[in-house]
């Protein structure tokens, strides 16, 4: 006796699939990201002294930049079209530092951040 076999169960496997990846595809999102650009360590502390870019200090008390006292409606006028490194004091909330980082990027500036090496002894 011979035993044939039938297409049908790989034609319907084959569609299971396709139907499994229209599903996914429908509930897949869109996620819009800052375009920022990340910064080296090691040579961020030598671009900074030569002055290629302004910085920006997010601390409890306020925000600077380079040292002058700003507040957040003075963002447009003063960094339009400059590149920035936005150092943040760490015991800031996160959502404050996102929200200063989205308003330099609205303005158009060029936003790097700074952050520490953390030494093997810190916890």
């Amino acid at each position: 006796m011979k035993t044939e076999s039938s297409l049908l169960p790989l034609v319907d496997l084959v569609f299971l699939a396709l139907g499994g990846i229209l599903g996914c595809m429908t509930q897949m999102q869109v996620l819009h990201a800052l375009p920022i650009e990340v910064a080296q360590i090691g040579t961020g502390a030598s671009i900074v002294r030569q002055s290629r870019f302004s910085v920006l200090t997010l601390s409890p008390q306020g925000m600077t930049l380079n040292g002058e006292s700003i507040g957040p409606d003075d963002i447009p006028s003063k960094v339009t079209n400059r590149r920035i490194i936005l150092r943040a004091d760490k015991e800031l909330p996160t959502q404050q530092t996102v929200e200063v980082l989205a308003m330099l990027v609205q303005a158009g500036a060029d936003v790097s951040i700074e952050v520490k090496e953390r030494a093997p002894t810190d916890q």
